[in-house]
């Protein structure tokens, strides 16, 4: 019993020193003097609430040489027209070119439409950008994003999410409080993982991977784009300014899908990550419920366990608040502080639910993506079927 709460509690301390060390680390940097040409990618499927905005937002960046493929699924795509405007509006500023990849049938579609937009680099694009249309990008997060690469410190990076609740319903809250464990987490480049949502790989190290091979029955962008990466012996830089607002919502269907998708493309792709990831998740859960139990019998071991777990908490989120405040634009520090309040008192709620996400991806191969359903087979996906309209 002892040796699963030391084991909590030593859990604690590292996820404790992690976003200490995260805080500690974000000094200023002299920006690159160097700006090579880059391309921004993007795959959009369905037009949301904000995709509108992220495009403009997109086409804003301050970084001075730059272009622009939004690649998407058909011409009958709710997001063409959005895309199509944007590009009228920003005409004279930014070069935005848009393809049509058409139905995937054995990648998803996401992956599916990135390879089509591959097809039209251009030789002057010297740095390859991977970005979602669900975030909503600050004018230097390009800048940011591509500083290592542009310093030559490495030859790719990747920055990370910060969710922002769009509503109240307590999935939503659960959602954007559980993803924070991942957001504040100490940065390593001997374990870094590229997050499709802000990635930037130099056009020498892309082309030396075959990234066409690579996606060719792929169901992850990022994580296989991650284990190519390291396969070539390219050095992952992960920027601690790049946190991109990510405005979420969710049912508890939804919820529950989406983050077992993400554990089951690390269980596929990236093993050792998501066996590390279960276990951060599993120990906690564990110690906290034999705490609680101990407590019936007077127990002053579990007693100080779960008080100490808890201190260390509430310091995690003091920290967070003060990353988010160095780091986040200043019209979403209300909503960010909120959730992390949230974090700081619905522990027991988060962090079971985040666990029990983790253990439904240990069985099954089948999950569904924006309206699609696939089968993992191995390391490769099929199409089983289709529920939005072609």
């Amino acid at each position: 019993m002892n040796a699963l709460l030391i084991a909590w509690l030593l859990t604690d301390c590292i996820a404790t020193y992690g976003v200490w060390h995260y805080l500690k680390s974000l000094v200023p940097l002299a920006p690159a003097d160097n700006s090579p040409r880059a391309v921004i990618l993007v795959a959009v499927k369905g037009a949301g609430p904000g995709t509108s905005r992220f495009f403009d937002l997109l086409c804003r960046q301050d970084y001075p040489h730059y272009r622009i493929i939004a690649a998407l699924e058909s011409e009958t795509d709710p997001a063409l027209p959005l895309v199509e405007a944007t590009r009228q509006l920003h005409a004279n500023r930014i070069d935005l070119n848009i393809v049509v990849a058409g139905h995937a049938t054995q990648r998803t579609q996401k992956v599916h439409n990135l390879l089509a937009a591959l097809g039209v680099l251009r030789d002057e694009d010297r740095v390859v950008v991977f970005a979602d249309a669900d975030t909503v990008l600050p004018p230097d997060w390009l800048r940011n994003l591509l500083r290592p690469i542009d310093t030559g410190e490495a030859n790719a990076s990747t920055g990370y999410r910060w969710p922002l609740p769009t509503d109240r319903r307590l999935a939503t809250l659960v959602g954007a409080a559980a993803d924070l464990s991942i957001t504040t987490a100490a940065r390593s480049r001997h374990w870094n993982v590229c997050w499709g949502g802000s990635t930037a790989v130099a056009r020498d190290a892309l082309d030396q991977i075959d990234l066409r091979t690579v996606w060719d029955r792929a169901a992850s962008d990022d994580v296989t784009l991650t284990q190519a990466l390291r396969g070539s012996r390219s050095v992952i830089n992960s920027p601690l300014r790049v946190l991109v607002p990510s405005p979420v919502a969710y049912t508890w269907k939804g919820l529950f899908s989406f983050a077992r998708r993400q554990h089951l493309m690390l269980r596929t792709y990236a093993p050792r990550h998501w066996l590390f990831g279960g276990v951060t998740l599993c120990i906690p859960v564990l110690g906290a419920s034999l705490a609680l139990v101990s407590l019936s019998a007077c127990n002053l071991y579990g007693a100080v366990a779960l008080v100490a777990s808890v201190a260390m908490l509430q310091m995690r989120s003091q920290l967070r608040r003060l990353i988010a405040a160095r780091v986040l634009p200043a019209d979403t520090l209300p909503t960010a502080r909120a959730t992390i309040l949230f974090a700081s008192w619905a522990w027991a709620l988060i962090h079971p639910t985040h666990c029990l996400a983790f253990l439904t991806s240990c069985l099954g191969t089948r999950f569904t993506w924006a309206g699609i359903r696939y089968r993992i087979d191995g390391r490769n996906i099929l199409v089983e079927s289709r529920s939005d309209p072609r």
